[in-house]
């Protein structure tokens, strides 16, 4: 029997392998993908994403619809056992990307969707009830053996006599906390030293408005019984957090009885139905290596946080953003394999930055003793907390340098996405001129500060020339509400590349310089001997 061989194997099917699968599969190549689940999972684990995942999904094309499902995140507090104010976190209103801040979501509505669209790539076989049983890593391919299952009963999977066997050229680990895969490779892990347990109560209430007198999302720093509240996963679910205590048994923690002790202080059991109660230990946990030759690790196969920064789901799309781009480029034939180095010396200090910040928030609440929370009260009071830092970018990786290699201005930061208009078309940037690398500028001349071959070069990475203007001009990129034109007068740009992940790898302040820039870059990609070639001719 011959076997089946695919560009790309994948294990598992979240929101995060998801958007992989659909996103390497709609740039053609043959993708198969493993999940030991026969369907979708119907119930909710994140429960917030960003503005930059939003312009993913905008990508994907089903940001409008994702957005009818959600609500923004406007207010983020944190209050102490009087309910005193300590903390507003920063949320609400328009960000980078061109979308909301923060957004609340019933994670299930956001999978379906996700789901839909890959489904309908011909090229992206999903296998659903099969587990992968066994990674061999061979010569020339990967091979996996995988097993189909029978789920007898909510959450019970049993495994059948039926095996397949498949063969890939690379493999990708989406598989979550308890990946297979990263435990196949035997992969040690840092740990950054949280490790909660919290019981997580989503509760469907027969009013969606019940706890509308809250904020959106609610930190209650109480030593008797650290709270987190979600007023509304989308539009009719509520999320309840509750710290278990270091005296308390985890065992019987989750008992009906209990459960309806914890909520009653905000609800009754009368006010709508609990659709799913488990105990979390919130982690924070790096991979030492998210990648072994062929094989990745995306998502929480590579990463763990708490949840106190809403950025679980997020760092894991922003793994596959960054892998995307390269390996499709490997795929193709144009950039050598040194290129996927990168993915992990770009994506850990981001990552781990994202999972250091959740961490010192869960200090915050995470606080049984009433002493100690009284100093940590009092601290917020006096003022004497430092503020909350910035999103991080890009710290290390494909980025412009100077001849010392440290990185210049703007090298990593997440780059705008604004309303503009082109050839009669409205919309966001990535909507109506260019999805992947583009060169913005309002200089008309810019190319006249590129050599010949530098433009071949650009043709043959399929880097966008993106010439803006301050006013209607046919053929120009209509810069609608001076959104660009302010960004490069504060960043101090007059061209800007972004790279298909959305991060600048760099600027110039003068367009002259615009040719070191592109040679910078092109240093830095390893283009293949032989494609190359065909270009300098």
């Amino acid at each position: 029997m011959e076997i089946k061989t695919f560009d790309v194997i994948q294990v598992g099917y979240g929101p995060v392998g998801q958007t992989m699968a659909y996103l390497l599969g709609d740039k053609g190549h043959n993708i198969a993908v493993f999940e030991r689940w026969p369907s979708v999972f119907a119930l909710p684990r994140a429960a917030a994403f960003d503005h930059e995942i939003m312009r993913v999904f905008q990508e994907i094309g089903i940001a409008k619809q994702v957005e009818e499902k959600i609500i923004p995140l406007n207010r983020y507090q944190w209050v102490n056992a009087k309910r005193d104010l300590l903390l507003e976190v920063p949320y609400g209103g328009a960000d980078v990307s061109g979308w909301e801040n923060g957004y609340l979501m019933y994670q299930p509505n956001v999978e379906k969707l996700l789901d839909q669209k890959v489904k309908t790539l011909d090229n992206v076989e999903v296998y659903q009830g099969w587990q992968v049983e066994k990674i061999d890593q061979l010569d020339d391919y990967i091979e996996v053996t995988v097993r189909k299952g029978e789920v007898p009963e909510p959450g019970k999977w049993i495994g059948t006599e039926e095996t397949q066997v498949f063969r890939t050229k690379y493999l990708i680990g989406a598989d979550g906390a308890n990946s297979l895969v990263k435990n196949t490779l035997e992969i040690g892990q840092k740990d950054l030293g949280f490790g909660e347990l919290f019981a997580v109560i989503d509760f469907k209430p027969n009013n969606p408005l019940i706890l509308d007198h809250l904020p959106e999302a609610y930190q209650v720093c109480d030593p008797k019984r650290p709270t987190t509240i979600i007023k509304r996963l989308g539009s009719e679910h509520i999320r309840f957090e509750f710290m278990i205590l270091p005296h308390e048994d985890s065992a019987t923690f989750l008992e009906e009885e209990n459960i309806h002790r914890l909520i009653s202080s905000w609800i009754t059991h009368d006010d709508g139905e609990i659709i799913r109660k488990t105990i979390y230990k919130f982690s924070s946990t790096l991979a030492d290596k998210w990648t072994h030759n062929n094989i990745f690790l995306i998502g929480d196969a590579a990463h763990l946080t708490p949840p106190f920064m809403g950025q679980g789901m997020c760092s894991g799309i922003r793994d596959v953003k960054n892998l995307v781009w390269k390996l499709d480029m490997v795929l193709n034939g144009i950039l050598d394999y040194e290129v996927l180095k990168s993915y992990q010396s770009e994506r850990y200090p981001h990552s781990e930055t994202l999972i250091q910040m959740a961490v010192d928030l869960g200090r915050v609440i995470c606080v049984p003793d009433e002493a100690e929370a009284a100093k940590r009260d009092a601290l917020f009071m006096e003022g004497k907390v430092p503020p909350m830092p910035s999103m991080p970018g890009l710290v290390d990786g494909i980025l412009y340098r100077d001849h010392n290699g440290d990185l210049q201005s703007n090298s990593g930061m997440l780059s705008l996405q604004a309303i503009v208009q082109s050839d009669g078309k409205k919309g966001l940037f990535d909507d109506v001129v260019s999805k992947g690398w583009n060169l913005l500028t309002f200089d008309e001349n810019i190319e006249e500060y590129l050599t010949e071959q530098q433009k071949s070069t650009l043709k043959l990475l399929d880097i966008n020339i993106s010439i803006l203007s301050k006013s209607e001009k046919p053929d120009l990129i209509y810069d609608i509400n001076h959104s660009y034109e302010q960004f490069f007068v504060d960043h101090k740009i007059t061209a800007l590349l972004v790279r298909p992940d959305f991060y600048a790898f760099g600027s110039v302040e003068n367009t002259v310089e615009v040719s070191n820039l592109i040679d910078n870059l092109l240093a830095q990609l390893p283009i293949k001997e032989e494609v190359f070639g065909v270009y300098q001719q």
